[in-house]
């Protein structure tokens, strides 16, 4: 009797209070720090180069890292929740994959950043952080699309 009361409390009930943890929920919005905004240049050690643009409450960008993918969200005060999608190459059987994420925009001692997570398909969060810091405003000649950052690559 004891020892199924030991293996109870000591194994079975641990495990099912670990299996009832909240998933990780997305952080509420604050207020855009002053002079901040999500378009620009942008640099990830996850994701390299981000390319993002805004028009009213939307942004739209690219992220350079292998081949390349996009991002699109809205924007709640420092809060972007986006859509992301690596959109694979069928002639190099390389397949697509998407999911979801958000960022935060920050300001901090080097400038502003941005920090938030990623996730596959409907998660936002599984896939890892996601961080970026602020490098400088959007050139003419900056790709807008995919298929501009790739013509500008030597293969």
């Amino acid at each position: 009797m004891k020892r199924r009361l030991f293996l109870l409390l000591g194994v079975v009930l641990p495990l099912a209070l670990a299996s009832c943890k909240s998933a990780p929920t997305i952080p509420d919005p604050s207020s855009m720090p002053t002079g901040g905004s999500f378009e620009g240049v942008w640099y990830s050690p996850q994701f390299e180069q981000m390319y993002l643009r805004k028009s009213g409450d939307t942004v739209r960008g690219i992220y350079t890292y292998k081949y390349g993918g996009t991002l699109e969200g809205k924007i709640s005060g420092n809060l972007l929740i986006f859509d992301w999608i690596d959109p694979g190459d069928s002639e190099e059987a390389r397949r697509t994959f998407k999911g979801k994420g958000y960022l935060q925009l920050v300001q901090s001692d080097e400038g502003f950043k941005l920090e938030g997570r990623w996730g596959y398909e409907e998660d936002h969060h599984g896939g890892g952080p996601w961080t970026a810091q602020y490098i400088r405003e959007l050139d003419e000649g900056d790709p807008e699309t995919i298929e501009d950052f790739r013509s500008t690559q030597i293969r």
